[in-house]
């Protein structure tokens, strides 16, 4: 059924379907109205509020879901949790680089592993299901401030000087005095304590803080712009987070900037703490028997393309600059930046072996092995040359045919059938690291690893994110509105100087202060002290007790 409007019947005046209070004379006009979902009649002023007075289309069905305070808290809580379980196993941005992550968790962490894959919870940050709850948390706000903050505001601004008898008996804080004489000296007294008074005749209202009422919309503010920001780093070209692995010198485009610019790793360079080097730390060193990095760097050259333009030309670098990228030290470009992320010296460049008979002796002169380039053959003098007929750089297992098989093309656990030959009779051998068999029987000859180099790349962590401004931004609204909330009062007292003095008076927060402002005034100009009906209730249950 459609509420109708209501005629207050002391004044006349015709108030919204809801109104629980005349906004006139602040009578009690509709008593029956739903005491359970508003018990105090003062926090918007009695004003009607649509979640609370309408249920009939089905947009208002929808309207009263998103602004109920339950419905916006459970949200609050599914997002919590949410939260926290994604912080039970790293999310994918933090395993290793070239993982597939469905292996990578079912054989890190086992059943709840491959659960917690299967779920979403390895991208929790940027699964739709998580994004749709942050939606539905800013609509919550959103529709919960405009149902309360609209009749907030239209009642502030429309309060009215002259208020019911009634209305005064309702407030806590209430004062009745038969004299009238120093009426204005009171006024006087809490104008000095910088209340704004605004007089109708022998009524006056005064008020000071009310900006407090405000403090949780601003709050509320500041929560939906934040919550736009973190969702804005879901759309393209707003947050960008991705890696760059590069070797030394290598040259590698820069992802996301559609070819324009390349990045060369001109060196990188490893530095570690010396337990001799005469700091605070030398004795932590000695005691320690791994080593500490102290700095990792890495030089860089940076290019722009200026083929960018045209489709299938070869880059033409320009170089633009050069510089050291160093932890928590970028290279900034346009809105990029360009960190030290972290390193890698698990790919083998090259390594050296050298050939000697069954007695142990060595045999002509030690070969290298380029694993990004290998040779067909190497001639190592004396008349022996060593032939390589298969190669694996990430040595699995020998197939069926015979052939060896490799897990991936990195070079991290290579494998080498080499063929000795002196030019009459040859022997096969098969060579790992730290493992050598015989395919042939009887070897005269074996190949001996002597060292081996790494590749040391680096990586890089290329980062923009505009949405900054927007979270600061966001954050430091909700931090205002959540000062003004909790610091500031909303303070009112109402008087009527027809017939004697009635004073009521009524706060948001800090009753105590209220009544310290009201007692001073009042006891400067010989009255009495204001009466508190909660402070008076105590009393008398105390004393029953």
């Amino acid at each position: 059924m459609e509420l109708k409007e209501i005629k207050c019947e002391s004044c006349g005046h015709v108030n919204p379907p809801g109104t629980q209070l005349c906004q006139s004379c602040g009578k009690m006009i509709n008593s029956d109205y739903d005491k359970k979902k508003i018990k105090d009649v003062m926090r918007y002023d009695g004003s009607a509020i649509r979640s609370k007075t309408r249920s009939k289309s089905i947009f208002d069905k929808i309207w009263i879901f998103f602004t109920s305070i339950k419905v916006g808290v459970t949200i609050i809580l599914l997002i919590a949790i949410a939260a926290a379980v994604g912080t039970i196993f790293p999310q994918e941005y933090f395993i290793p680089i070239g993982v597939n992550p469905a292996d990578y968790y079912d054989e890190n962490y086992g059943t709840l592993g491959r659960l917690y894959y299967e779920l979403g919870f390895h991208n929790l940050y940027s699964s739709w299901w998580f994004i749709l709850m942050n939606g539905m948390l800013a609509l919550s706000i959103i529709a919960a401030s405009i149902d309360r903050g609209i009749p907030l505001y239209k009642s502030l601004k429309n309060q009215r000087v002259k208020k019911h008898p009634s209305y005064f008996k309702r407030q806590r804080v209430t004062f009745e005095d038969t004299d009238r004489s120093n009426v204005d000296a009171v006024l006087q007294s809490l104008k000095n304590k910088r209340y704004k008074i605004r007089s109708d005749g022998n009524h006056h209202l005064l008020e000071k803080g009310r900006l407090s009422r405000w403090g949780p919309y601003i709050n509320h503010t500041g929560l939906i712009i934040l919550l736009i920001g973190s969702m804005l780093r879901f759309f393209p070209d707003m947050y960008i987070d991705e890696i760059i692995y590069i070797q030394e010198g290598e040259t590698a485009q820069v992802p996301e900037t559609d070819g324009q610019y390349y990045v060369e790793n001109n060196g990188f360079t490893l530095d570690t703490y010396d337990e001799d080097s005469g700091t605070v730390f030398d004795e932590t060193l000695q005691q320690s028997n791994e080593m500490i990095i102290s700095n990792f760097q890495t030089d860089i050259t940076f290019y722009e393309n200026q083929n960018n333009d045209v489709v299938g030309a070869s880059p033409d670098l320009v170089e633009i600059a050069e510089d050291s990228i160093r932890v928590n030290h970028p290279f900034r470009f346009e809105n990029f930046e360009l960190y030290q992320s972290s390193y890698d010296d698990s790919q083998m460049k090259s390594m050296t072996f050298r050939l000697e008979d069954s007695e142990g002796n060595d045999v002509g002169e030690q070969f290298t092995v380029d694993l990004d380039n290998t040779e067909d053959s190497y001639d190592v003098g004396d008349g022996f040359e060593i032939k390589m007929r298969a190669f694996a750089p990430d040595f699995l297992e020998i197939g069926e045919n015979g052939t060896l098989i490799s897990e991936t093309p990195v070079a991290r656990n290579p494998a080498f059938v080499f063929e000795v030959t002196d030019g009459e009779q040859s022997e096969l051998s098969l060579l790992q690291i730290m493992n050598s068999n015989e395919i042939t029987e009887g070897n005269e000859y074996s190949i001996r690893f002597v060292e081996a180099e790494n590749h040391m790349a680096s990586v890089l962590t290329l980062k923009k994110d505009v949405t900054i401004p927007i979270i600061a931004t966001g954050f430091i609204i909700f931090l205002i509105g959540l000062f003004i909330g909790s610091y500031v009062n909303h303070r009112r007292i109402w008087i009527n100087a027809e017939d004697g003095f009635i004073l009521s008076a009524h706060t948001n927060k800090n009753y105590f202060g209220l009544k310290k402002d009201l007692n001073t005034a009042l006891t400067e100009n010989n009255y009495n002290e204001v009466h508190d009906k909660v402070e008076e209730e105590e009393n008398n249950k105390e004393g029953k007790e």
